[in-house]
C-alpha cells in the first residue's frame, strides 16, 4: 500500500512551510502511517448534485449551483468510481452519505445560519440526488445527514460497529469541510483513517490544500486512488 509520505505531501501540498514548521514537523510523529485495519469501509461523502454542480469550470456554473465544485468534483467523483466497483466487488462496507433537511428545520441547521438557506439541499430537490454515475446498490449503508460529519448525529457509527469495521477510506466533498469532518470524528472514534487524495475536491484550492495536509499530520494517512483500489482488492483474500 503506497501512502503519501513526507516528501510528497510538502511538495505538493505546502512547498512554502518555512523552516520553523518544518523543523516541528520534522522532529515530531507528525504524519506518521498507521496504515488500514483488518476490516476497512469506503465512505464516499456527498458526492451529490448540489455539491458537484455542473461539470464546468467552477466559476462558470455558480450561478446553477452556487455550492457546487464544477470540474474538480467531477474529476474526483471519476477517480473515486473505479475504487467503489472494487470495494464492492470484494464485499468491503460502503457508505454513501448526503445532506438534506425538511424545510421547517432550515432554521435550526448550522449550515444555513453561517452560508444561508439554499433550495438544494431541501428533501426532495434534486441538489440532494446523488449523481447519476453514483446509484445505491443493495447493502451500501445510506446517512443522510444535516451536518458536516457522517459521524454527527447518525446512526453510522453503529452501523459499523456491528460489521466489525475498524478503519475507513474516505473520498468525496469537500475537503475542509464534511471529508475533514469525517475523518475527524472518525479518529476520535477510534478508526483509522485514510483520505483518498484525488477522490476530493474543494471549491477554495487552499482550504484543500491545508485540510489535507492537515488531516495527514494528525488524523489519518493520505493516499491516491489507484493505491486505494489495490487495497479494496486485496480484501477479496481475506
Amino acid at each position: 500500500m503506497s501512502y503519501l509520505d513526507w516528501n510528497a505531501v510538502h511538495d505538493t501540498l505546502v512547498p512554502d512551510l518555512d523552516a520553523q514548521d518544518r523543523g516541528v514537523i520534522e522532529s515530531t510523529k507528525y504524519g506518521s502511517t498507521q496504515g488500514i485495519g483488518e476490516r476497512p469501509a469506503l465512505i464516499l461523502v456527498d458526492f451529490q448534485n448540489a455539491y458537484l454542480g455542473l461539470d464546468h469550470p467552477i466559476l462558470d456554473q455558480l450561478d446553477t449551483y452556487s455550492s457546487g465544485g464544477g470540474e474538480g468534483a467531477w474529476a474526483a467523483l471519476r477517480r473515486t468510481l473505479p475504487v467503489l466497483a472494487t470495494a464492492r466487488g470484494a464485499g468491503v462496507p460502503v457508505v454513501l452519505s448526503r445532506i438534506a433537511y425538511p424545510r421547517t428545520a432550515e432554521g435550526d441547521n448550522g449550515f444555513v445560519k453561517k452560508r444561508g438557506a439554499s433550495p438544494h439541499f431541501i428533501e426532495g430537490s434534486d441538489g440532494t440526488r446523488y449523481a447519476d454515475e453514483l446509484q445505491p446498490e443493495h447493502g451500501d449503508i445510506l446517512v443522510t445527514k444535516r451536518a458536516a460529519s457522517c459521524f454527527q448525529g447518525t446512526s453510522l457509527h453503529d452501523a459499523l460497529s456491528a460489521l466489525g469495521v475498524d478503519s475507513i477510506l474516505v473520498a468525496g466533498l469537500s475537503t475542509s469541510g464534511c471529508v475533514r469532518a469525517t475523518v475527524v470524528d472518525g479518529a476520535a472514534l477510534g478508526y483509522r483513517c485514510s483520505v483518498i487524495v484525488d477522490g476530493t475536491a474543494d471549491r477554495i484550492q487552499l482550504s484543500r490544500r491545508v485540510a489535507l495536509f492537515d488531516i495527514w499530520m494528525k488524523y489519518g494517512d493520505l493516499v491516491m486512488a489507484d493505491a486505494a483500489a489495490q487495497l479494496m482488492e486485496a480484501q477479496k483474500e481475506k
